[in-house]
């Protein structure tokens, strides 16, 4: 009971302090907690969340919640309308001087689920470059616009060929080599499981052990024009924001080698090919993915295409309207392995399981109160569903949805 008590009144002291410190204070500086003594100063700023500094140590806690409203009709068994919360998230990140760098997220919106849970160790550094590993749950850095935090989209959720070709988390290590003023940066690593979201394994991406028993492995690289962040397919934010006046741009690449299957021997190779620009409140994207799989010892090949292609314009107001293309297309040999196919990973709608095409046009408008950190969206898509075999589907999406990150 005295425990419980004693939790209670630290959270009042922490939470309450900030209250009786008059509007003139913006920071928290005026919270006095006997475990923060020493030197540790206390900060908090809608959008960045609690920060905890002391000396080169930093640590911060922080959140964000994601509500969406759908309305999706056309060749549906039924049509569907909702409201989700989509992302409840809570996430804490930390610098340990300039060697050690960890994040840690957590996702409430349904079942309980840890998102990311890694810790990157600088290993060797000098004036020219540096050699970094990041082992946890993380996205492994295939394809650009998986690399971005859901925060950082301009469309309300990523596109259909991003999220059938990336977009998992898994488990594992990632050697990482930074160069040219922090302009390139060079990725080598192992992981449990594929990170496709549309492979139709069972034990895939986040909270999944390896169903087959082997590692997958990727290896990319990009580089930007400068080092300011929000290129990189590190960490890529959408849209031009900032309004630069001078041209920036990022290209990349990378390989995804995965053993796959369930109770079946297989392998897969997937290639990525993206870039990036931004000018004026003008930005461009661009990611190309081609897989082929097959199974040990069979002749038949599962191979699949796709690639997005979006441009989006952000005025000095903070109004962005944009537009975006995705397509995909299965072409598998007669008679594969269905554990080895794709099918197209959609946020609504239908899905493509079989050989044929799909495609997604979307546009796209919103508003931003305080950047990407607080922002309504709005966007509309029509979805076409055109398999070799059987008739063609078309749906139309409509969504809202609303982030503030605290």
């Amino acid at each position: 009971m005295k425990q419980s008590i004693g939790f209670s009144l630290l959270i009042f002291s922490l939470f309450s302090a900030p209250a009786f410190a008059g509007e003139g204070d913006s920071a928290m500086e005026r919270v006095r907690i006997p475990a923060l003594q020493g030197g540790t100063q206390v900060h908090w700023k809608l959008g960045k969340g609690i920060v905890f500094k002391k000396g080169e140590n930093q640590a911060t806690l922080y959140g964000h919640l994601l509500q969406r409203f759908d309305m999706i009709a056309g060749d549906l068994p039924q049509n569907k309308t909702d409201f989700a919360i989509k992302e409840a998230r809570i996430g804490l990140k930390a610098k340990i001087g300039h060697e050690t760098k960890l994040k840690l997220i957590v996702d409430g919106a349904s079942t309980t689920s840890v998102k990311d849970a890694w810790i990157e160790q600088r290993l060797w550094h000098n004036n020219q470059m540096g050699i970094s590993i990041r082992a946890g749950q993380q996205k492994p850095l295939f394809g650009r616009e998986q690399t971005g935090s859901s925060t950082k989209r301009l469309f309300t959720d990523s596109s259909l060929a991003s999220g059938t070709f990336s977009g998992q988390r898994s488990r594992g290590a990632n050697l990482i080599l930074s160069g040219m003023e922090n302009r390139l940066h060079v990725f080598a690593g192992a992981f449990n499981s594929t990170i496709a979201k549309g492979t139709r394994l069972s034990g895939q991406g986040e909270d999944s052990s390896n169903a087959d028993v082997k590692l997958n492995y990727g290896i990319g690289a990009t580089l930007d024009s400068d080092n300011k962040g929000g290129l990189s397919r590190m960490g890529f934010s959408q849209g031009d924001l900032k309004r630069s006046e001078d041209l920036r741009w990022s290209i990349g690449a990378g390989v995804w080698i995965g053993n796959e299957g369930t109770g079946v021997d297989s392998q897969s190779i997937s290639f990525n090919i993206s870039a990036a620009v931004k000018i004026n409140g003008i930005s461009g994207m661009l990611d190309f993915f081609l897989r082929s799989a097959e199974v040990d010892g069979g002749t038949a090949d599962a191979s699949a295409t796709g690639f997005t292609l979006q441009g989006t314009y952000t005025t000095e107001s903070m109004w962005v309207f944009g537009g975006r293309y995705s397509w995909v297309d299965i072409d598998d040999d007669t008679g594969v392995n269905p554990l080895i196919s794709v099918t197209t990973h959609s946020s609504g709608g239908s899905s493509l399981s079989a050989n044929g095409n799909a495609s997604e046009i979307t546009i796209m408008g919103g508003k931003f109160f305080n950047g990407h950190k607080h922002k309504v969206l709005v966007d509309f898509t029509l979805q076409n569903i055109d398999p070799d075999s059987g008739s063609s589907i078309d749906n139309i999406l409509f969504k809202v949805s609303h982030l503030i990150v605290l």
